[in-house]
């Protein structure tokens, strides 16, 4: 009988311990994409900045506004809308190629290039200005 109680205890300690440590990331469950994680090079790039909605369109669009290069970078994402609409205010890591803005003719354009979202990595809830 003895046994049994410390072996539940036991268990008992370990679900919570797992589950404090998994609560306290902050990183909501489903709002990660990080299928072997991109890493910079070979075409793909890394962006750390502040996931946006550029206008209210249909489908929507999402920008991402990197501002540790001065001027501050943005970029179009291409990806899941469902993924990149719950980070829309949040600093967020993407990893993906960029594809340059062209115009109709094949010409450069101002708007922002693409970024194609292969991994994307919560940072915080919040946008802040990274240096």
């Amino acid at each position: 009988m003895a046994s049994r109680l410390r072996s539940l205890i036991g268990a008992i300690a370990w679900t919570t311990m797992t589950g404090l440590s998994a609560a306290q990331t902050g990183i909501p469950k489903g709002t990660q994409l990080s299928p072997g994680r991109v890493t910079a090079g070979a075409g793909n790039f890394i962006v750390i900045g502040c996931v946006s909605r550029a206008e209210q369109s249909t489908p929507p669009v999402f920008v991402i506004t990197d501002s540790r290069p001065k001027p501050p970078a943005r970029y179009r994402l291409e990806g899941d809308t469902d993924l990149l609409r719950l980070h829309v205010g949040h600093t967020v890591e993407i990893g993906g190629p960029i594809t340059p803005a062209a115009d109709a003719r094949g010409g450069a354009t101002g708007s922002a290039p693409t970024l194609t979202v292969q991994s994307l990595t919560y940072i915080s809830r919040t946008c802040v200005k990274l240096q």
